[in-house]
């Protein structure tokens, strides 16, 4: 982590994973008022139904990832864009057998993650 007046640069290769869930590996960057995480599912991963009250962004950069949002299921591929509205229950599974990368924007800034 390098850091000037404004600016704070992480490089994700120094950030500490953490394994929320079993084949799910979580890394965690917090601002002032927001958190980004990366998550790396394995194949066959699974993220139960949760809910929190932080709006949630979700960008798929690879793989396929069954999002189950209130009761539907949708299906992301890379290059798409997700809100999640705050409380809303969801989870997640992995869509074959390639690893799932997503970028998670969480605001306000999380204070305790699932």
């Amino acid at each position: 982590m390098k850091e000037l007046p404004a600016v704070t640069l992480y490089r994700w290769e120094t950030i500490e994973p953490e394994c929320p869930q079993p084949g799910v590996i979580r890394q965690t960057v917090h601002g002032e008022r927001q958190t980004l995480v990366r998550y790396r599912y394995a194949p066959g991963a699974v993220f139960p139904t949760h809910a929190h009250p932080e709006e949630q962004v979700t960008v798929v950069l690879r793989g396929r990832l069954a999002l189950q949002v209130d009761g539907s299921e949708i299906v992301c591929e890379p290059g798409d864009v997700v809100v999640i509205r705050s409380a809303v229950p969801h989870g997640a599974s992995v869509v074959g057998d390639e690893e799932v990368e997503t970028l998670n924007m969480f605001v306000p800034r999380r204070e305790r993650a699932p």
